[in-house]
């Protein structure tokens, strides 16, 4: 090292000026802390003669900077003496000596402690580095383990991961709630049992098969198709939401349905009913050991969001509350009458027989005239027994639901109407082509006998084809398109009007598409580049 005679500032060797005064530096003496010896005095700390940090008594490598902060010991370098000092003060003439200033050389660079204490000149040929050679090797080193360190952990991570072993931690609130499949916000229209309202089941048997617990779990199979149902209702009334009790009565042989019904509801809705009772007839619920039909009352929640689920919920808790027990249901699908239930004939009567008490043979039924070999016909007793006439069965009378149903099947356009009835009144569902359909139904539906009333619950195509063109002429408006008109007929589009340019001619095709599923079949958008300053 190196300092300055005037202001006692130290410089590395390779500097030869003060940089404050211009003073030519000399050889400094070793500023490095003598210890104690083992019987002295107090210790006290050591000061790097780079950095400056202190460092304890005993130590040899400096920790902020890594120099050493001891001289080398006598046996391995031969010190040479020290030159002596110069004059106090030289000023030096700027022609033949200017100063050079390298303030971020002097920072960064790690000298030796040779040249630290002054025993070894820079401009010494051969002189080996010892110091500056071990700061480079414990840089290394340290680099060398941080490196280690880290393949290490990456190796124990990769270990872990494959194996498949579990870091226990403490799970937080939010991790619970999001764990739970019960509280979980699944996007979309919601179709799912109420969590309040319980499964109820008829079966005096017990049995395993017919538990609340197996119809959740062939509900939970079926959701799907159910989930289809109410988002095709969603098309026409986007802000449908409907709880009702779906009453299934399951047959004990193989597990079909018999029969399917909707006993009350929050919002009554025929399409909705008449779907959920089509899709519940065709589910199964397998055969049980024993037992007769066991009828199941499901609770089903239709909501458009996970925020309504609980409000339809309250609303079917109250209604079902009030709901009375001979009260017919609200909508029940159509079965076919067994075969077991059909009424059989009438015994015939003693004065009928002429026999009196005596038991009525079965009837015989006739062979052929032509099979027959001829024979002398017995003599007439008194015993004989007559023989039973044929009665005739009356036709069963057709219930005022099926003489509607027949009436609409009739007329081609009333082909996707559907009825159930409550009484004398028949509430009337589907779909037809436009309003004045819809009021040709609802008079043929009043025309048939026994109709005291008619609710009109039909939908139309135009109507549905409205929806979609009021959905379309929203957004063309909200992307500024306003001068574009929009004209839909079933799946096709019809887009019309005036745009700016290309540009904008093509993003009306794009978001008619995406605003409805409809395609773009005609495309007569005429383009008007904008005047000069918009006149």
């Amino acid at each position: 090292m190196k300092k300055c005679p005037s202001c006692d500032r130290t410089y590395p060797d390779a500097e030869l000026f003060c940089e404050t005064d211009g003073t030519a530096l000399v050889n400094a003496e070793p500023a490095f802390a003598q210890r104690s010896d083992a019987g002295g005095g107090a210790d006290q700390t050591t000061e790097c003669p780079v950095c400056g940090g202190k460092a304890q008594p005993g130590e040899v490598i400096c920790n902020f900077c890594g120099a050493r902060l001891v001289a080398d010991e006598p046996a391995a370098t031969p010190q040479r003496p020290t030159p002596p000092s110069q004059p106090a003060r030289i000023t030096p003439q700027p022609t033949i000596a200017p100063r050079r200033v390298q303030p971020t050389v002097r920072s960064q660079q790690f000298p030796s402690s040779q040249r630290l204490t002054g025993q070894m000149p820079e401009d010494e040929p051969g002189a080996p580095e010892q110091g500056e050679g071990r700061g480079i090797l414990g840089v290394v080193g340290y680099l060398v383990a941080a490196i280690v360190a880290l393949a290490g952990g990456a190796w124990l991570a990769l270990h872990l991961s494959s194996n498949g072993t579990k870091v226990v931690t403490q799970p937080t609130p939010a991790a619970i709630a999001s764990a739970a499949p019960s509280t979980a916000a699944p996007a979309g229209p919601i179709v799912a049992l109420a969590s309040t309202i319980p499964v109820q089941s008829n079966d005096t048997n017990s049995l395993p098969e017919r538990s609340a617990d197996e119809a959740t779990k062939v509900f939970n199979n079926n959701q799907k198709g159910l989930a289809d149902s109410y988002t095709h209702s969603l098309i026409g009334d986007p802000t449908l939401s409907d709880g009702m009790i779906v009453r299934v009565v399951v047959q004990p042989t193989d597990g079909s349905v018999a029969s399917a019904s909707v006993v009350t509801s929050t919002s009554p809705n025929p399409g909705l009913d008449a779907d959920v009772a089509k899709q519940v007839s065709g589910w199964n619920f397998g055969a049980a050991s024993k037992g007769g039909p066991v009828q199941f009352d499901l609770p089903v929640i239709f909501a458009t969001s996970a925020g309504d689920q609980a409000n339809i919920e309250a609303q079917l808790k109250t209604k079902l509350a009030g709901l009375n027990p001979t009260e017919p249901p609200e909508y029940t699908s159509a079965s076919p009458s067994p075969v077991a239930a059909a009424p059989s004939p009438a015994a015939p009567s003693a004065a009928e027989t002429g026999v009196g008490a005596a038991p009525v043979a079965p009837v015989v039924p006739e062979t052929p005239v032509a099979a027959m070999t001829p024979a002398p016909a017995p003599a007439p007793t008194t015993a004989a027994r007559p023989r039973h006439r044929k009665i005739a069965r009356p036709a069963p009378t057709p219930t005022l639901q099926q003489r509607v149903k027949d009436a609409m099947l009739a007329n081609p356009k009333l082909r996707r109407v559907d009825c159930y009835t409550s009484g004398g009144t028949v509430t009337i569902f589907g779909k037809v082509f436009d309003d004045k359909d819809k009021r040709y139904a609802e008079r043929v539906a009043g025309s048939v006998p026994g109709v005291t009333n008619v609710i009109n619950s039909l939908s139309t195509d135009t109507g549905d084809w409205q929806i979609r063109q009021n959905q379309i002429a929203s957004q063309l408006s909200n992307a500024g398109l306003t001068n574009v008109t929009i004209k839909v007929i079933g799946h096709d589009a019809y887009l019309g009007g005036t745009v700016k340019n290309d540009a904008d001619k093509d993003r009306a095709v794009s978001i008619t598409e995406s605003a409805a599923p409809v395609h773009v079949r005609t495309n007569l958008i005429t383009v008007e580049p904008g005047r000069v300053f918009g006149f």
